[in-house]
């Protein structure tokens, strides 16, 4: 156990813990959770429960965070998409029901959307079907049912037998299942990866906020795994003594409002005060689980303190270098003269010029988010760069490896474009351990291609006994739709294909992150390949920045944005719904742009022709610039000291 000076978030167990022996929640503990809210610390729920026996929580509790179902089981989000599932091993099943029902219980089947019971007469099956608010389907025979299953529940009235049974499942198959006793009638079976302890663990690495600023609060020995790993552990004053003494402090039972009462005298006190950042639009967005970047920097914005505000102010957690801005930057500011004039004595070219500069910028501002790539045990503070394109996977791969050894910092990432020719050197650069960010993805098909590259490429490393966790981004180009079609669409149109074409996307990301390929890598160690909405592109008068920001908030991402809309973002930006799972009204939207006469699938691909000659063409232009500052007798003479 920890003791945390602050806390950022809090887990709360369900039943006899948030909810009274009645499964009632009550007004002041309503009432806690705005508390919570209010003084931006996030607030979850973990339960054994089934999905669907949560739902009725989200609503009154405004739940906006994962939340942990089967005790870690499946994680969902409030709409209960699955973010997360661990299957109990099909070949261990008729065992472990032999087992149970040879000590004289009767069993609960789960899956994520079902569960089956042999007889409604069963112990506790109507309790369950109230409390759960769902009822169960009766079979003959469990056989027909054990694809899928998340959680086998033992239940009986004879609590010894129930401990008994738990006894012996965990001795027979040993770390093969998790067995724990949720209530006194029940021993839950799951995943051995699905427990509080892991729940908590998750939840640190999805929000991004250190286990030791979490709290805990539960009532029952299988809570005492996640009291371990919090930095403050509540228990209930209906808890065991046992389960008593492994907590750090002690709050009254669920009969006294012991919820309420331990975020009032023991969380809120130990919370920092929202304000600043946290009630900002875009500090909304850091505890929805979005990542923010700002899209583009330049010299001027680090030596001020430009950048720093953002971080401190507007929850800024990564940067993306922005070419065209650069070179507006490159041209105009007087930040570069020193920089310009000792590359000349040193008879650097102008591109060799161009990548010092755009080291010693990108390295500087690697370095003041630092911290937060830190904080984030190295899922957000990332600076990411894009340079001069290669023609053949070995040249590509070999620069970026060049580029990541001279920058020197843990928080850099090198820009790969997402092309049928740039996948290889993705998945070459993955293995080799180097962060990536593929860029110019348009389209679901493209971004499903960049994600098998990342697949492959984590997969080789665990073939070959390297760790799994190599950063990476795949970026979406979203607002460059729009302006491809505007002005060939009916006017109701205008403005909706970028953000159908990000559904879609979104649904495919969530695919994958549920798919037994990546669940098998996250549990050896791995972590997401995130997407990264960029809304930066040719202007559209039909959308703003911040309209676009706004309709793709969704957890798990990245939102890139150019300076003066994170600004404007931030202080009148609202974020009403969060991007669906399943990918919303996208195929209605998109098939009448089909109907108009865009044809989407040859458009991607041009998009993405044309991305990449707008980065070769910028690359140059930012060459011809340096060339040109490099070239200036003025600047010579300011290096010297001598008269205009």
């Amino acid at each position: 156990m920890h003791d945390g000076s602050r806390i950022a978030a809090l887990l709360a167990d369900v039943d006899g813990t948030l909810l009274t022996k009645d499964k009632v929640l009550t007004e002041r503990a309503l009432r806690a959770v705005d508390s919570l809210r209010e003084r931006g610390i996030v607030f979850t729920i973990t339960s054994g429960r089934p999905p669907f026996g949560m739902r009725m929580l989200v609503e009154p509790l405004h739940l906006t965070m994962p939340m942990a179902a089967f005790n870690g089981g499946v994680i969902v989000l409030p709409d209960l998409s699955v973010l997360d599932e661990r299957l109990l091993p099909e070949y261990l099943l008729p065992a472990l029901l032999d087992m149970i029902e040879g000590h004289g219980l009767d069993v609960f089947v789960f899956r994520s959307r079902d569960w089956f019971v042999r007889s409604l007469n069963a112990p506790r099956v109507s309790r369950e079907t109230s409390n759960i608010q769902q009822a169960p389907v009766v079979v003959k025979s469990f056989d027909e049912v054990l694809a899928g299953v998340v959680k086998i529940v033992g239940v009986s009235n004879d609590l010894p037998r129930v401990a008994a049974c738990e006894a012996a499942v965990r001795q027979a198959f040993g770390t093969q299942v998790s067995a724990a006793r949720s209530a006194p009638h029940y021993v839950d079976v799951t995943h051995p990866g699905a427990h509080k302890g892991v729940v908590i663990e998750r939840l640190s690495r999805y929000l991004k906020i250190p286990l030791e600023h979490i709290a805990a609060i539960g009532d029952q020995p299988n809570d005492v795994l996640m009291f371990e790993r919090a930095g403050l552990s509540i228990a209930m004053g209906n808890a065991s003594d046992e389960v008593k003494r492994r907590a750090t402090v002690v709050t009254s039972s669920f009969a006294d409002e012991g919820f309420a009462e331990a975020v009032d005298r023991i969380v809120l006190p130990r919370s920092a005060a929202a304000s600043g950042p946290a009630v900002k639009t875009t500090g909304r967005l850091h505890h929805l689980g979005q990542s923010l970047w700002l899209d583009g920097i330049g010299r001027d914005a680090l030596e001020s303190g430009a950048l720093q505000r953002h971080i401190d102010e507007r929850s800024v957690t990564g940067i993306r270098s922005n070419h065209a801005l650069w070179a507006r930057a490159l041209e105009t500011s007087s930040a570069y003269d020193d920089s310009i004039a000792n590359g000349r004595r040193r008879n650097r070219s102008s591109e060799e010029l161009l990548l010092d500069i755009a080291i010693e910028d990108l390295a500087q501002a690697a370095d003041l988010l630092r911290p937060v790539h830190e904080r984030s045990a190295g899922v957000d503070g990332w600076v990411s760069l894009g340079t001069r394109l290669a023609h053949d996977t070995v040249s590509a791969v070999a620069g970026a490896k060049e580029l990541l050894s001279r920058v020197a910092r843990p928080n850099w990432m090198i820009e790969i474009p997402g092309t049928p020719a740039g996948l290889s050197a993705i998945e070459h650069l993955i293995f080799a351990g180097a962060p990536v960010n593929v860029v110019l993805l348009f389209s679901r098909e493209q971004y499903l291609a960049a994600a098998e590259a990342y697949l492959r490429g984590v997969e080789r490393r665990v073939d070959a006994g390297l760790r799994p966790d190599v950063a990476s981004l795949a970026t979406m180009s979203i607002r460059r739709w729009d302006a491809a079609v505007a002005g060939a669409v009916p006017e109701e149109l205008r403005g909706g294909l970028g953000i159908a074409m990000a559904q879609r996307t979104y649904k495919a990301y969530r695919e994958v992150l549920r798919s037994p390929r990546w669940q098998r890598l996250y549990n050896l160690g791995g972590r997401p390949q995130r997407l990264l909405w960029d809304i930066t592109g040719s202007e559209d008068a039909s959308a703003s920045d911040v309209t676009y920001a706004a309709s793709l908030t969704a957890q798990f991402t990245v939102l890139a944005m150019r300076e003066r809309a994170l600004l404007e973002f931030a202080e009148h930006g609202q974020v009403t719904t969060l991007l669906p799972a399943d990918g919303g009204t996208s195929d209605e939207t998109l098939a009448r742009f089909r109907a108009a006469g865009i044809d989407l699938y040859a458009l991607a691909p041009k998009l993405q022709e044309d991305g990449l000659a707008r980065l070769a063409g910028s690359w140059s232009d930012l060459v011809a610039t340096v060339e040109r500052r490099a070239g200036r007798g003025d600047l010579d003479r300011r290096q010297t000291g001598a008269p205009a």
